[in-house]
């Protein structure tokens, strides 16, 4: 049951990108389930409170997760930013690129508001789903260490079937390994402070970086 657990998102995000090709109906698939999952699990299986939930997950502030978070966050924002500056004519062409997110529906009215799920929405689901949920999961079978592998595994997997059609060969192969490596630091994070909320506040970070670029070029 376990493995239903750490594959469904990758078997959304493929059904959203790769079948029905579009990016709105692969957030609603892909967010409907990080939300969803441990909610029900918390309040209906558990039998939990609200409050319970969410600390269950992981979320309760701590200053030293909290200060973690924004200085890894802006580290990566950083090396996002100057990376995609020096390095674009490598990593993509912007024409091809603007008309696959063309084809994947990124355009248009709604793109402001799909970059603003991506950079606040995006980030707290996937951490209370990977560092909150999955890990408090994985935790009662494995050790802390395979617990954080694991989980910046499966994180990195669905985010392989995003970037092999964005950028170029062998470049969309090689982006997955900082994916993998912030799965880790966040996992790591989680693990040390007992909250997600310094992985959140660093993930939030992250993704601004991915959107300035994506602002500066191909907006």
């Amino acid at each position: 049951m376990m493995i239903v657990f750490l594959l469904v998102p990758t078997l959304l995000i493929f059904l959203g990108l790769q079948v029905i090709g579009s990016v709105p109906v692969t957030f609603l698939l892909f967010y409907s389930w990080l939300l969803l999952v441990p909610t029900v699990d918390g309040l209906f299986v558990k039998k939990c409170t609200p409050r319970e939930t969410f600390s269950s997950l992981g979320f309760s502030i701590r200053r030293n997760n909290v200060w973690t978070g924004l200085w890894t966050g802006f580290i990566f924002m950083f090396v996002i930013l100057c990376g995609g500056y020096f390095f674009q004519s490598f990593l993509f062409d912007r024409s091809d690129l603007s008309q696959l997110l063309a084809r994947w529906n990124f355009t248009g009215d709604f793109t402001g508001g799909l970059v603003l799920i991506l950079m606040l929405i995006n980030p707290v689901l996937e951490e209370m789903y990977w560092r909150g949920y999955m890990h408090n999961k994985l935790t009662r079978k494995y050790k802390p260490q395979t617990v954080i592998l694991l989980t910046a595994l499966f994180y990195s997997l669905y985010h392989l079937l995003s970037v092999i059609p964005l950028f170029a060969w062998p470049y969309n192969v090689m982006m997955v390994v900082p994916v993998f490596l912030a799965g880790l630091i966040w996992g790591y994070m989680r693990q040390r402070h007992h909250s997600v909320v310094g992985s959140i506040i660093s993930h939030v970070l992250a993704d601004a970086g991915i959107m300035g670029i994506y602002l500066l070029f191909l907006a």
